[in-house]
């Protein structure tokens, strides 16, 4: 019942008070959020094996190839984070590295759909997400250890906000990075409460909750599926055309010398 106001300038300060420091000190604070996230999922995932049942994941594909392969592929949105992969090279001590990095986060991030949607499948043979915020929350309800430990469903909702503030907090730091440089700024902490308070009004434009679902439903996958893959994979022809093209023009400067 409390005010949603509340609820998001507690996000909003949480992410101001983050920006305040050196971009070490929140990856570090991630390194210390991650295994907590993580390690809930696969607890997740044990303690409710006993409610699993094989048969729900049938039929295979779903409802055909065509809605699977053809229409599914707005699900791609679901692997928007990899956007973050092409800011890290200048944040890495050896970016020599970064395909071990890139390799290491898909990996983690696979495992971790994996459990995501493997809890899902085997729990609900035909969820309905409508009333409740999250499916992973409404399985945590499920795991019981005798009468003493029930109702798991708080320690869950507070790693959620933990990853939620981490998620949140890099953006930020990501996006005004992309600012700084664009508009040549020296220093970006005038920018931090700018950023805050941006944030903050465009998350009280949906009214309710039913419309910010459709906007993670019918917009934000096509947003992703443009900037993340059509926009990052045709930046990426587009300099290994002019790699190829310089080279062509350094051996023609060579052979006719």
């Amino acid at each position: 019942m409390t005010n949603i106001v509340f609820i998001l300038l507690m996000f909003i300060i949480a992410v101001c008070i983050a920006n305040k420091f050196n971009f070490n000190s929140t990856l570090k604070t991630n390194l210390i959020i991650l295994p907590l996230v993580l390690a809930g999922m696969i607890f997740l995932f044990f303690a409710n094996i006993q409610n699993f049942s094989p048969q729900r994941i049938f039929p295979i594909l779903g409802h055909g190839l065509s809605q699977t392969f053809v229409t599914g592929i707005l699900n791609l949105s679901a692997f928007g984070g990899i956007a973050y992969l092409y800011f890290l090279p200048p944040l890495l001590k050896e970016p020599q590295k970064l395909k071990k990095v890139a390799f290491l986060s898909v990996g983690i991030t696979s495992i971790y759909l994996l459990l995501c949607v493997s809890t899902i499948l085997f729990m609900f043979p035909s969820f309905i997400s409508a009333n409740e915020i999250s499916p992973l929350y409404n399985a945590t309800r499920y795991i019981e250890f005798g009468s003493f430990f029930q109702r798991l469903e708080s320690i869950f909702l507070l790693f959620w906000i933990l990853a939620f503030a981490c998620y949140l907090s890099i953006v930020t730091k990501f996006s005004m990075n992309i600012f700084k440089k664009i508009t040549s700024i020296n220093t970006k902490k005038p920018l931090i409460d700018i950023f805050g308070l941006l944030i903050f009004a465009i998350a009280l434009l949906p009214e309710n909750f039913a419309i910010s679902s459709n906007y993670e439903s019918y917009i934000y996958p096509y947003l992703v599926l443009f900037i993340v893959f059509l926009l990052g994979i045709s930046i990426l022809l587009l300099a290994t055309w002019k790699k190829y093209r310089n080279n062509i023009y350094n051996k023609k400067e060579i052979f006719d010398e």
